[in-house]
């Protein structure tokens, strides 16, 4: 398809590049933000309809997807939506390790001991589904970041 068009084989090779670097060097303001995996999905949904100290799991991620760099990915709102929408597609399928119901605190880092931590034990028990874990070290919204993150930038040239 682009084999006639080198130039814009390069613009979308380009812009493809810049989005995977955007998203490996944002990835880590992501990671800080925690959620208690072991919560019922009913306690998640009235914490985040009631309590002004957490946010959905949605508020956050576009928060992260529009937000710009080094902070999130700096997507405008047709990209970041398109993200999102590819999250929660990704959640409702069987198996799937992303809880649309998750909560984080916009309050406080809820596994601060974890972060600073040199035991790689305690690095295993940011992302084992249990207790607080980290959105940033769940490889699932990682490879949906991944797979989708050129379609997203490119909804925003």
């Amino acid at each position: 398809m682009f084999a006639n068009r080198p130039s814009l084989r390069r613009t979308m090779m380009g812009i493809v590049g810049v989005g995977a670097t955007v998203a490996l060097t944002a990835t880590p303001a992501f990671a800080h933000e925690c959620y208690n995996a072991s919560r019922s999905d009913t306690g998640n949904v009235q914490i985040g309809a009631h309590s002004p100290a957490f946010n959905t799991l949605d508020e956050v991620a576009m928060g992260f997807f529009t937000s710009p760099a080094p902070d999130g990915l700096g997507l405008c709102p047709a990209g970041a939506q398109y993200l999102l929408g590819q999250l929660d597609a990704a959640a409702a399928q069987p198996g799937s390790t992303i809880d649309t119901t998750w909560v984080v605190s916009n309050r406080t880092v809820q596994a601060g001991g974890l972060d600073h931590s040199p035991s790689a034990r305690a690095q295993q028990n940011l992302s084992n589904g249990t207790g607080i874990d980290h959105l940033g070290e769940n490889a699932e919204i990682g490879a949906v970041i991944g797979a989708n993150i050129g379609t997203a930038y490119g909804m925003c040239s």
